[in-house]
């Protein structure tokens, strides 16, 4: 098993391994738990070993396509887990388990989480794994024990129905997605607007460029990677966030360009019809005898 922390869920708990090692540990407690046959992480067998570094094979869309040679290092920063669990549970534990009278079973479980088993209760396999529900508890675990604030777009539930749903729940999880988004933008620009309230003669631009300046320089002088790989990618968040604000300024002026065409259009329209009601001459008033 792999797991593959994002280089945004890396950068908010700073590539810490005290962290990935917590992180990892009670990703196993929930392994075993899923299987739901009422085992922990210590009826288990695992090891894990933690790298910094991956290279592009065939496995990758880019190199498929392409666009990247296969053997080329990733940039950024790459930290990932691999998990090796053994299929069978700590045989030590069964024996003294079964010596002590804790189970009556007479083989020790064999786990596998490619089983197609899920949560059954009949027949000669009890249990299963449920291979999204593990998918989305790991995630919760992670959210709950750093604070991550979560993005729909890059939780599981969104990727899996943008991957397997039909065409209406994909437009209703990206309709939702939308609407975090703008709630999330809105609420970041009033905390923005209160901290310029706070020091005047300061711009959001300004302060973040120069922050970004500070970080890159720290970076680049000691050679840290992390830092780097963090700071590129706040960069990358802040520039995505001013090309919105941007799109949205476009469009707010467009809709005023377009409301005041439609007025001038109008009021032409009332001139012409004011112009048409009007009598084009005047009564004549005859002179003289008549005769």
């Amino acid at each position: 098993m792999i797991l593959a922390p994002s280089q945004a869920e890396l950068a908010h708990i700073g590539s810490d391994l005290q962290k990935l090692q917590a992180f990892t540990r009670t990703t196993m407690e929930e392994y075993a738990a899923n299987f739901g046959k009422g085992i922990e992480s210590k009826d288990l067998v695992w090891f894990a070993k933690i790298e910094h570094s991956r290279n592009f094979d065939y496995t990758d869309r880019a190199v498929q396509l392409g666009e990247q040679p296969k053997g080329i290092a990733k940039t950024g920063d790459q930290t990932h887990i691999h998990v090796i669990v053994s299929r069978t549970e700590n045989l030590r534990e069964y024996v003294e388990g079964k010596k002590n009278e804790l189970h009556e079973r007479k083989n020790p479980y064999h786990l596998s989480p490619l089983t197609n088993h899920k949560a059954t209760t009949k027949g000669p396999v009890i249990g299963g794994f449920e291979r999204n529900s593990f998918s989305q508890r790991t995630e919760q675990s992670f959210d709950q024990a750093f604070n991550y604030e979560r993005k729909l777009t890059e939780s599981f539930r969104f990727l899996h129905c943008m991957k397997y749903g039909d065409e209406q729940a994909k437009g209703e999880m990206q309709q939702q997605a939308a609407e975090q988004a703008q709630k999330r933008a809105q609420s970041r620009e009033q905390s923005q607007g209160v901290e310029m309230d706070q020091q005047p003669g300061k711009t959001l631009e300004n302060e973040f460029a120069d922050d970004l300046r500070a970080v890159l320089s720290k970076a680049y002088q000691q050679k840290d990677v992390n830092d780097l790989g963090a700071a590129l990618a706040t960069a990358q968040a802040e520039r995505e966030r001013q090309r919105v604000i941007e799109e949205q300024k476009a469009e707010e002026a467009r809709k005023l360009a377009l409301e005041a065409t439609k007025l001038a259009e109008q009021e032409k329209i009332d001139r012409q019809l004011k112009i048409e009601q009007e009598p084009r001459n005047a009564p004549r008033i005859s002179r003289g005898l008549s005769r």
